[in-house]
């Protein structure tokens, strides 16, 4: 079965499967995939230079050429700011790992391997024409790092609590050392909290937007930080929806035929750092905040299950925070305002 796809005059698009230390390039995406070119390179800043030459050098003058990388963390963030410091018109696409693994799939291919990786998310980049990624500041990377530097200490924190409470030790030494351990965790956690308050406090859009935020009972500060860190400024967002979708609390339906009814689930294809720090402040905002009570309750009332009625709470809080930070005001209850 022939991979070719009808080429785009304006733009063609290269495949980057990348790894910690290296990554293959291939080009082009509007080729057979036999007939593609591959190009293994040494993933560092000062080889994207003779990379994007041989992109120019193999492409039409006056082509605009697009690079498609799955999201890979660090690596492909990284990697796509070497490429845009080079180039700022290139289109550098950071795609969700699950949609171009279901692409591939669909490709019918038989073996896996990085070429063929490479060479599947060029034809990627050509039939799904996907956005260009958005590079962040370099307040927001750090603003980033903190937060999850920070969520990566607490879970340590966790474990190693239950580690030193889950039974009698028989070693005082040991039991010392985790305690010590914890010791250290918990000042370093208060100096990360510190840095990020005062990250916040000193940027004037974020001081704004994390003061009308905490006026919603039930969101707190790391609440705020993470979504600020991981979702940026929500006005960017032209639409709640596309914000839902982002995160990944948008509803995803299962209806097919007449007899096919599934549950509509969360579609979860955003932040996992977001979705867990939702659930936290809607499983508060639901017990102590007067609307988002009123709200779950209904919910329940009308057969939904909990975790389902939590999920769209979890949604209704990323879209008033949305709402907060376009109008530029603080949350006003309806109960009050009644």
């Amino acid at each position: 079965m022939s991979t070719k796809k009808a080429s785009d005059p304006t733009r063609l698009w290269a495949g980057c499967d990348l790894a910690k230390a290296t990554f293959d390039l291939a080009i082009w995406g509007h080729q057979d995939m036999p007939d593609m070119r591959v190009r293994h390179v040494q993933r560092k800043a000062d080889a994207i230079p003779a990379v994007l030459d041989w992109l120019r050098q193999s492409a039409p003058e006056g082509i605009r050429l697009g690079i498609v990388m799955e999201a890979t963390g660090a690596f492909s963030e990284e990697t796509a700011r070497w490429f845009l410091a080079q180039d700022s018109d290139l289109i550098v696409a950071i795609v969700n790992p699950a949609l171009t693994c279901a692409y591939m799939r669909s490709l019918g291919l038989r073996n896996k391997t990085d070429l063929l990786d490479a060479k599947a998310l060029a034809l990627y980049g050509q039939e799904r024409r996907p956005v260009s990624w958005e590079s962040p500041t370099e307040e927001m990377v750090q603003l980033r790092d903190l937060v999850r530097t920070r969520a990566e200490l607490i879970d340590a924190q966790t474990a190693m609590k239950l580690r030193l409470n889950d039974h009698d030790r028989s070693s005082k030494t040991a039991t010392t050392a985790l305690e010590q351990v914890l010791v250290t965790l918990g000042a370093q956690i208060e100096i990360l909290e510190a840095e990020i308050e005062a990250m916040i406090n000193g940027n004037e859009v974020w001081r704004s937007q994390s003061k009308h935020f905490r006026s919603i009972k039930g969101i707190g500060p790391v609440t705020v930080a993470t979504i600020l860190a991981e979702l940026g400024d929500l006005r960017r967002f032209l639409r709640s929806r596309q914000l839902t979708a982002f995160a990944g609390v948008s509803p995803r339906k299962k209806d097919s035929g007449t007899s096919v009814r599934g549950k509509a689930r969360m579609c979860k294809q955003g932040s996992t750092r977001v979705r867990a720090v939702l659930y936290m402040a809607a499983s508060s905002a639901a017990r102590f905040n007067p609307d988002m009570k009123t709200f779950y309750e209904h919910l329940l009332a009308q057969g939904k299950e909990r975790r389902s009625a939590l999920g769209a709470v979890m949604r209704k809080l990323l879209v008033l925070m949305r709402a907060l930070a376009k109008s530029d005001r603080d949350y006003i209850s309806c109960q009050v305002a009644a």
